[in-house]
């Protein structure tokens, strides 16, 4: 199962740009990163917004689903 998919079945709110997933850092994200194919690439950062912590998930936003 792609990781966007499998985020929205556990409810996460995402957020992306271009192809990258964003997603919050929280348990339920990173049981799933944790799990993730891919999880090497994954990186983290601070929003300017608010402060928050969310994973960038490079290559892994699909528009069409």
């Amino acid at each position: 199962m792609e990781i966007q998919k499998e985020m929205e079945l556990a409810g996460v709110k995402y957020d992306y740009h271009q192809s990258d997933l964003y997603v919050p850092i929280n348990k339920i994200t990173i049981d799933i990163v944790e799990r993730y194919q891919f999880k090497n690439n994954v990186e983290s950062f601070k929003s300017n917004i608010d402060g928050t912590m969310w994973f960038d998930i490079p290559f892994a936003y699909n528009p069409i689903q």
